[in-house]
């Protein structure tokens, strides 16, 4: 592959803000189908369904403001460029059903969809590369949760609450989601302190 342009900078870009808006979370199901978009200058998953061929369920998990950060660290060894993605964020307030939806992340091969401030949806977790994407194989790029931290916190201003770091290890950069998503369920249905 040549190098065929080069990256110029608009003013809008330089305009643009940080962080993260939303973090959409879904289990990789047997059958799912994702439709990559490989035309000139665009990396993009234009397409995420279910077996049924309709539409993939995804869970809204909310966080304290200004705190989630997504960073992409790649690296080449033998020939091989990969990409270690983490996405970190904090949900506010330990309780059970926190804990409770933490433990069913644990050991589960999921994808994950982090909506920029920006107006982009990076996905981590799916990548064209290696991705085996047949209904009798799991993709193997899948994100799993790599981390959570509960803190009580010490004094009464301090944060008490889960911080979560999702990670993959994918073999090209984040695709872009350019499709539609039509259902954002909140991950918990409490709104106490739970």
């Amino acid at each position: 592959m040549a190098i065929t342009n080069g990256i110029s900078i608009g003013c809008s870009d330089l305009q643009a803000a940080g962080g993260i808006r939303n973090i959409l979370i879904r289990t990789w199901a047997s059958g799912d189908v994702v439709t990559y978009n490989n035309t000139a200058l665009l990396h993009e998953i234009t397409s995420i369904v279910d077996t049924g061929g309709s539409t993939a369920t995804w869970f809204n998990y909310e966080f304290k403001n200004e705190l989630p950060s997504l960073t992409v660290t790649a690296a080449k060894e033998n020939g091989s460029t990969s990409y270690e993605c983490a996405l970190s964020f904090m949900m506010p307030e330990m309780g059970e059903a926190k804990a409770a939806i933490l433990q069913q992340l644990m050991d589960t091969c999921m994808m994950v969809i982090a909506v920029g401030n920006n107006g982009k949806n990076y996905v981590l977790g799916a990548s064209q590369k290696y991705g085996n994407e047949k209904a009798e194989i799991r993709n193997q790029t899948y994100a799993s949760m790599t981390g959570a931290e509960g803190a009580s916190g010490a004094a009464y201003n301090d944060d008490n609450g889960w911080t979560v770091t999702m990670g993959c290890k994918q073999w090209e950069a984040p695709r872009l989601y350019t499709g539609t998503i039509s259902l954002w369920a909140t991950a918990t249905t409490s709104t106490t302190s739970a």
